[in-house]
């Protein structure tokens, strides 16, 4: 059996590890989908466009104590040295690297026990039926991308309450893959779990251009799907999410409980595993009733709840609405709302 020696693993382990990064890079660039637009450059995450300056500014000095004195890793071993430039960090940081260090040391003297893995694996005997299994790369595709859904935390209302139920013990949705992120960069599931109001629209509409493809929605509740009680005479609430963004599975109830959420992340695993990603892509270019520049128009207030056409968002593309499309329903009130 040839061994290699200690330096010949050392650089072979610096070979790998640097031709893995190399190597995922160029794969990613062709096969991940890319969906370029103005929100994926754009500098804040928050949905919000940020207005003037910032009364108090964050030093990176304000960060090197979370980093210094709760971290307890050994790359932070590196941090030190710069810590200790600060004047107000600088004697502090010396005791608490020399202490590090120390405890490194003593766990270094340790008699560290091998463990042998006494496990033999059976052998086969004979040759087993059946034992190719003969996949696609659309399909390993699929795998891999219902197996590791990480939702963007977007909540609005009281939905979200049970939604954020899912993190705990008791319903462990971790065992989906399921990670939650603060970032739409990192995200690629967002579950509307509120009412969306019109101030709102616009910052949905951008977190979801910010997530990378391909990236799915989970209608959350009454509200979100169809206004819910906000329906019949809110000024400012809009009449279901999916005018705003194409949504894959509706989940309604007031709110729905935990087991219902973890059901539609279920059904949206299954529909994950059946499609033909290109397909999808063509359907959303086609069927596309989003922007990121809203118009929303003014008109009178309904209370019926059923919209003209000519309320309803159109396409970049199309005409704007003509001015008789408000006045074709005469409404007693005289105040004018925002309708979607």
């Amino acid at each position: 059996m040839f061994l290699l020696y200690e330096y010949d693993i050392f650089w072979a382990f610096l070979i790998i590890s640097s031709l893995i990064p190399i190597l995922v890079f160029f794969i990613s660039g062709f096969l991940a989908p890319s969906s370029k637009g103005p929100e994926k450059l754009s500098s804040y995450e928050s949905g919000i466009e940020p207005i003037g300056d910032a009364w108090l500014q964050f030093r990176i000095r304000y960060y090197m104590f979370a980093l210094v004195f709760v971290v307890f890793d050994v790359e932070t071993v590196f941090l030190y040295p710069w810590a200790m430039s600060f004047d107000v960090l600088g004697v502090s940081v010396f005791v608490e690297a020399l202490i590090f260090v120390l405890i490194l040391i003593v766990e270094k003297t340790e008699k560290i026990e091998i463990v042998m893995n006494s496990i033999e694996f059976p052998l086969f005997h004979r040759t087993t039926q059946n034992s190719v299994i003969s996949t696609t790369l659309n399909d390993l595709s699929n795998w891999s991308r219902l197996s590791s859904l990480w939702p963007l935390l977007y909540g609005t209302s009281c939905c979200f309450i049970e939604f954020a139920s899912l993190i705990g013990s008791r319903f462990d949705f971790d065992r989906y893959g399921l990670v939650p992120r603060s970032s739409p960069r990192q995200a690629d599931l967002i579950l509307t779990a509120g009412t969306v109001t019109m101030k709102m629209a616009p910052s949905l509409v951008r977190l979801y251009e910010q997530m990378p493809e391909p990236k799915y929605v989970i209608a959350m509740g009454a509200c979100t799907i169809t206004g819910g009680m906000f329906s019949t005479d809110s000024y400012s609430t809009v009449r279901g999410v999916d005018k705003l963004i194409p949504v894959d599975v509706y989940l309604p109830g007031c709110p729905p409980k935990p087991e219902a959420i973890i059901d539609a992340i279920t059904k949206l695993r299954k529909k994950i595993s059946r499609e033909i990603y290109p397909d999808r892509i063509m359907s959303q270019r086609e069927n596309r009733c989003f922007t990121t520049n809203h118009k929303f128009q003014v008109g009178h207030s309904i209370h019926t709840g059923n919209y003209d056409q000519g309320f309803l968002y159109q396409p970049p593309s199309t005409s704007e609405i003509p001015p008789e499309t408000f006045f074709k329903y005469k409404s007693s009130v005289s105040s004018h709302e925002l309708v979607n």
